[in-house]
């Protein structure tokens, strides 16, 4: 019987980095020790990802249905275009082949960027289905959507590989409290159950201070507006200084660098 004792800190993290556009979430990716695949979902990721040795495969929506569609069914909407969005179902297929053929044996980290352009994706997928592409999603279509990200979570979380998502955030106003708080952009429950299947959970920020010098930092510890954080590594300043140096190679910097010291046993 397993005591937890004895138990070491692992290097199969599985990371759930949040932030606004431009704050360093995938620039991050490059800093982890191993070999590496991603999957793109987010046109901007390959800008931050070319020149490294990074395996990657880019699913983006071709083209999108342009109709104009009326929230009041008796209304309707116009029906110019036709266009049934299948980019989930092409990365459903090479993810499946993938995942039978032991393809991601070979590699120490899989990444995802970003959750939030993935779950367009699959709600692009959903809408197709119910014969309304290019509609706004009614109250039925965020359900399959939800369970299918679960889904996919939770194989990525099966691998035993160190997980790397990126995603975005938002902020919200409590209907009753009034109060204000930042949350994962997600669709409903999943702003809950997502969080449950990483270890680790930060909100990258960044800040210039107005003399060219930019710096990166990750929030590790939660606070009253951003509840959503968590972290599995023990020793963590609340906000962890990630700038990195280009000069130099990436791997082993920032969030690398925080994973060496507590394979060192130093935090």
């Amino acid at each position: 019987m397993a005591n937890a004792l004895n138990s070491k800190a692992t290097t199969q993290h599985r990371f759930l980095v949040l932030g606004d556009t431009g704050s360093g979430k995938t620039t991050q990716f490059l800093t982890l020790p191993g070999k590496k695949f991603a999957y793109l979902f987010d046109p901007n990721a390959l800008l931050s990802l070319r020149g490294y040795d990074i395996e990657y495969e880019e699913f983006f929506p071709d083209s999108l249905n342009l109709n104009v569609q009326s929230l009041s069914k008796a209304k309707g909407g116009d029906n110019v275009t036709a266009h049934k969005n299948i980019v989930y179902q092409e990365w459903q297929k090479d993810f499946e082949e993938r995942y039978k053929d032991g393809f991601f044996d070979d590699y120490d980290v899989i990444g995802m960027d970003s959750a939030t352009t993935f779950l367009d994706l699959i709600m692009d997928r959903t809408l197709t289905i119910n014969g309304r592409p290019g509609s706004w999603p009614q109250q039925d279509d965020y359900g399959p959507q939800m369970t299918v990200f679960t889904n996919v979570c939770r194989t990525l979380v099966s691998l035993g590989k160190t997980i790397y998502m990126t995603g975005h955030m938002q902020m919200k106003q409590d209907e009753l409290t009034k109060r204000i708080f930042r949350q994962p952009m997600m669709t409903g429950q999943l702003r809950n159950k997502i969080p449950l299947l990483f270890s680790d959970i930060f909100v990258a920020e960044v800040e210039n201070d107005g003399q060219g010098h930019i710096h990166h930092k990750f929030q590790t510890v939660p606070d009253k507006i951003t509840t959503a954080i968590r972290t599995s590594i023990k020793g963590l300043d609340p906000f962890e200084d990630v700038t990195l140096d280009f000069t130099k190679p990436l791997e082993g910097q920032g969030l690398g660098k925080i994973l060496q010291l507590e394979k060192e046993g130093k935090l």
